[in-house]
């Protein structure tokens, strides 16, 4: 997994510096990101790839958390047959042209599988509704193994069923692939319906009852609390997009 970052640093407001250098128009991101990593993943056998971006659809949304210094640009993610620096070295330096860029090698399990894109065979489609990107550091409180067990095999299934998600993606980071990368423990991605980013009765499933609402957030928030403390966690909106590698031109 790949992030480009934005070349800003948040301000002490938490606000983003305006730098019209930097690129964000979600399809103009897509189009770069395409543009460097097609021909490097296709050299590695890649036929498609993963990326999110932040989007028109997931602007506004109300939970929306970043405390890593540099805003993300684009998260990108594929399943590659060697993951190390050296063999991943063409990915990474083609995404160094569009910023600053973090890559770990990463384990990948779904406790709920995101459905394909209606039109997944063709080159750009977006999956439905809002991803969720989480990034997760583990406290200095917790051992690693006790950390794994707790999120893993304990708090998942609280997330899935106080939470509206469809589709629901888990990564435990291996080990950086780039010298500067943040230390980042885990990546989780959750898919929820597109109302859920501006709506927290539907991101926390409350079904319009308030004490459902409550109920969930309780037991969300409980659980959260075991293995994650408060400034160790990025939760950022994005859009997910299910990209082809073109395949060889005659």
């Amino acid at each position: 997994m790949a992030v480009v970052w934005s070349e800003n640093s948040r301000d002490e407001s938490g606000g983003r510096e305006p730098d019209a250098s930097v690129k964000t128009d979600p399809g103009e991101l897509l189009r770069s990101v395409a543009v460097a990593v097609d021909e490097p993943l296709a050299a590695l056998g890649v036929e498609d790839y993963l990326v999110n971006v932040r989007d028109e659809q997931v602007a506004g949304a109300l939970i929306d958390v970043q405390v890593t210094p540099r805003p993300v640009l684009a998260a990108v993610r594929a399943r590659v047959p060697v993951a190390s620096a050296t063999a991943c070295s063409g990915v990474i330096d083609a995404l160094s042209g569009l910023g600053p860029v973090s890559a770990w090698s990463v384990t990948a399990s779904e406790p709920l599988p995101v459905a394909a894109p209606a039109d997944a065979q063709s080159g750009t489609c977006r999956c439905e509704g809002m991803a969720n990107l989480a990034f997760l550091r583990r406290p200095d409180r917790i051992d690693r193994e006790t950390w794994l067990r707790t999120w893993l095999e304990e708090h998942t299934q609280v997330a899935i069923d106080t939470q509206s998600t469809t589709g629901y993606t888990q990564h435990v980071v291996v080990r950086a692939l780039t010298d500067d990368a943040p230390v980042i423990d885990g990546i989780v991605e959750e898919i929820f319906p597109l109302d859920a980013a501006r709506d927290l009765g539907v991101f926390f499933d409350s079904r319009g009852s308030d004490d459902q609402m409550a109920a969930n957030v309780t037991a969300m928030t409980a659980s959260t609390a075991r293995f994650l403390d408060e400034g160790t966690v990025d939760a950022i909106p994005t859009g997910r997009y299910v990209m082809r590698v073109p395949g060889p031109t005659v």
